[in-house]
């Protein structure tokens, strides 16, 4: 499912598709480009390099779909590895596509790649097909996981060339009628506009923007990442955002224009229309080009999750010991 919003940004048009690709990251004079409906997320894995700030998701499609190049360049490398899976008789392949552009190299994850070394690549030339591997939780979103390497060291698994966050100063998009959060309390109210048995997508109007993504805030940052309303293996989320306020929950991690937080800082609550509360894993934020949705996720695969129609309400707050 993809929501586009037409909004000001940083873009550039593929000619031949007549698509338009927009910034989601840079790394020295590299530009990471995504489709503009598509989702971006610098904090919601709990992988190496998303604790250092040196990788993107970006999420669009779906399992088996085409994936677009992020960048201008030559592959120089493609390979597939196997990843772990918590299934005895399941195999989950991955594969990597490294991108030479200029000295640096353009590390992708999680895409088949139907390019040969030596090909040229354009900026939202597609150059493969997405992949669910191991590393994914059953309710991830199909995405190309991303970062940037010098040349000798482009297949190990940790990165510390961290990204530029093209994520300004934050402020509030209302477009409902949601009442003021208060300044240790933060609520989003919305309907299920998708529902299946890996997650429900929630579509809250009182949401943020900073002009380029679009999201929901505490405070003056915008949330990136999942927060468990119960014990998760996710121990940790981001607030990215361009302020001179410190963010409202504790950070332990300051990464440029984004700050860390350990999820144990912080209580979720989800409730039904009638205000019961709903027993889930937690709830995603992510960033969007277009209208931003929060995803709902069940403690397990196939269980009972909000149908579309149903009223959600989501409520953050610092954690009392």
């Amino acid at each position: 499912m993809s929501v586009r919003l037409a909004i000001c940004a940083v873009h550039t048009v593929n000619a031949e598709k007549g698509s338009v690709m927009k910034l989601a990251a840079t790394c020295r004079n590299i530009r990471l480009m995504a489709p503009d409906d598509a989702a971006v997320s610098f904090f919601k894995s709990p992988f190496t390099a998303h604790e250092t700030g040196s990788a993107v998701d970006i999420a669009y499609g779906d399992f088996g779909s085409p994936a677009r190049s992020p960048v201008d360049g030559v592959v120089i490398d493609t390979r597939e590895f196997e990843t772990p899976t918590p299934f005895r008789y399941r195999s989950f392949t991955d594969h990597l596509t490294a991108v030479r552009c200029g000295e640096l190299i353009v590390r992708i994850l999680h895409v088949k790649p139907d390019v040969n070394i030596g090909t040229c690549l354009r900026t939202g030339e597609d150059f493969g097909r997405f992949v669910r591997s191991g590393y994914f939780y059953f309710w991830n979103f199909s995405h190309l996981h991303i970062e940037v390497r010098i040349h000798s060291d482009y297949l190990r698994a940790k990165s510390d060339m961290q990204l530029d966050l093209p994520v300004g100063v934050v402020r509030r998009a209302c477009t409902g009628d949601a009442d003021e959060n208060t300044p240790d309390r933060f609520d989003f109210t919305g309907e299920v506009v998708f529902s299946c048995d890996r997650y429900a997508l929630i579509d809250c109007p009182d949401y943020s923007t900073d002009g380029h993504f679009n999201g929901y805030s505490v405070g003056d940052f915008l949330i990136d990442g999942f927060i468990p309303a119960r014990d998760h293996a996710l121990h940790r989320f981001g607030l990215v955002g361009r302020s001179r306020d410190s963010p409202r929950f504790e950070s332990f991690r300051s990464i440029g224009n984004a700050h860390l937080v350990r999820s144990s800082g912080v209580d979720l609550r989800i409730f039904d229309g009638q205000s019961r509360p709903l027993d889930l894993a937690g709830a995603s934020f992510i960033l969007f080009f277009g209208k931003p949705l929060i995803k709902l996720v069940p403690i397990r695969y196939g269980e009972d999750l909000p149908q579309c129609g149903d009223m959600v309400s989501i409520q953050m707050s610092a954690h009392n010991e």
